[in-house]
Formats: C-alpha cells, structure tokens, sequence
C-alpha cells in the first residue's frame, strides 16, 4: 500500500495520543498482583512496536516508571511459558474451531503442542498442523463472535512471531485462506461497529500481505480516537473520557496502527521466543 507522508504523520500523530493515554493509566496503575496481567499486555504491545519500529517506542519509556528492564523480560517469558492469565486465549483454541477439531485433546495440551511451538525461535520450524488448520477452516456464522475473533487474531499472530518472521505454512493455499478469514471478520468487525476486532484484523491482514491497503478500515478507527486520547469498544464518534476499559482497544489499535505504518519488523529477531 502506498501512503503518502502526510497520511504517515497523522497514523503516527494518533499513535502517539493513544501512547499518552496509555502512560496515564501506567502511572495511575495500582500495584499488586491485580496489576500484572494489564502490565503484561502492555509489556507486549511494548516490545511489538519496538520491533515493527526499529527503535525503543515511548510505550517501552513509560513502562519503565512501573518496572525494571529485568522484570520487562520477565514478564515476556512468562506470557511465554503460558503462566499468564490466558483468557484471552479461550479456554479451548482449537476446539472452538469445530465439534470434531482436536476433540480428544484437552485445552492446555492444545496449547502446549499447537501455540508454544508457534513461538519458538527455530528458523525451519514449520507451524503445528493443528495451527495451520484452525487458521485456514472458515469460521461459522453462528461462533463469529468477539472472543472468536480475539482467539483468531492471537494464534495468527503467534505464528507470524507478530511480524518478525514469516510462518511456513504446508500449504501455500493457507495464506490465501487465512486472508480470506482476516476479510471475512474484519466486515464483521465493521458491520457490528466493534474497534477491538477491527484493528485487530487490521493487523493481521497487514502480517499476511503488507501491502494490502486498509486505509478504508482505518478511517473507522481514526474517527473513534477520544479527546483523551483512548479508543472505546464500538466504533464512533464519542467525547467521554474513558477508564480502565479502554485499555484493550487502545493498546490494539497502537499496536494495529505500528503495523500499518511499519509494515514490517525492523529489529533484529528478538532474543526471546516470543511471537507481540
């Protein structure tokens, strides 16, 4: 997708206010263990931006006011040893494909054996087949929901290590598939006027094909920027300032709009195992 310079500096201009949004809530944080899980998210919206940027992004600066570089790769590792809070996952990733998908295997080895793999470090490791299927089964109309959506965006973002490496599918037909499905949700998205899975497919279509222009999905997203600087859950005009529920779709869409400006990953591969 071409974009022009001007079109640049406003998708870094909302960027950057919804970065200051997010350092208010960083500072207005309570500490505790009640705490850890949305400094997590934060951690790893962090170090994707970083990358997709090439350089250490304002979120990854105010983060530091809360924790140290040490615990900054803590709680990487331990979002990548699954000891974080996985709802976000669902409880079941793969089984929420279909009644017969992976039936006989419980949730946790799912995970184990389909998503950690997705996020190891190999260079010739080829995604799980179980991974690769559920990315490439159209999803039917009656489970095309949020959660859905959310469970999608995360295993597809894992295999591509959120942009720093590219997945080698078995076939060449999935990439094709998993765009089509990225299309598919993201009119979904737009037709119920909900942010979160909008920038989110916003996202993973720019992972699929970075050239793919999401300019028209975009202006949904730029016309729902707060005052404040945040993003609600529905797309649309608001003047409220927003809490701590805003915290998700804006994270997503800074990270969403880093992609958008991006396009690719241009740090050296993370030391880490993570995919962002």
């Amino acid at each position: 997708m071409l974009q022009d310079s001007a079109y640049a500096q406003l998708l870094n201009l909302i960027a950057a206010r919804g970065q200051q949004w997010l350092r208010n809530r960083i500072e207005l944080m309570a500490s505790g263990p009640e705490s850890l899980d949305r400094l997590a998210d934060i951690a790893i919206a962090a170090h994707v931006c970083t990358g997709l940027r090439g350089a250490e992004t304002p979120l990854r600066t105010f983060l530091r006011s809360r924790i140290s570089d040490d615990e900054f790769d803590n709680l990487l590792g331990r979002y990548q040893n699954n000891k974080l809070n996985f709802a976000n996952f669902g409880d079941a990733v793969f089984l929420a494909a279909s009644d017969d998908f992976c039936s006989s295997t419980l949730a946790s080895d799912v995970q184990t054996t389909a998503v950690a793999p997705a996020m190891t470090g190999k260079p010739k490791a080829l995604l799980p087949e179980q991974a690769e299927a559920f990315l490439r089964q159209p999803i039917p109309d009656d489970r095309l929901d949020e959660g859905m959506i959310d469970t999608y965006a995360t295993v597809l973002s894992l295999a591509y290590r959120f942009g720093a490496e590219r997945p080698r599918f078995a076939s060449a037909r999935s990439y094709g598939d998993a765009f089509a499905n990225c299309l598919r949700l993201a009119d979904w998205a737009q037709r119920k006027g909900k942010l979160l899975p909008l920038v989110q497919m916003i996202f993973c279509l720019c992972l699929i094909d970075p050239d793919h222009d999401v300019r028209e999905m975009l202006a949904d997203v730029i016309s729902s920027q707060r005052p404040d600087g945040s993003f609600p859950a529905r797309i649309g005009f608001g003047t409220a300032d927003q809490e701590d529920e805003a915290l998700r779709p804006t994270l997503a869409t800074v990270v969403a709009l880093h992609m958008a400006i991006h396009r690719c990953w241009r740090t050296p591969r993370p030391n880490l195992r993570l995919a962002a």
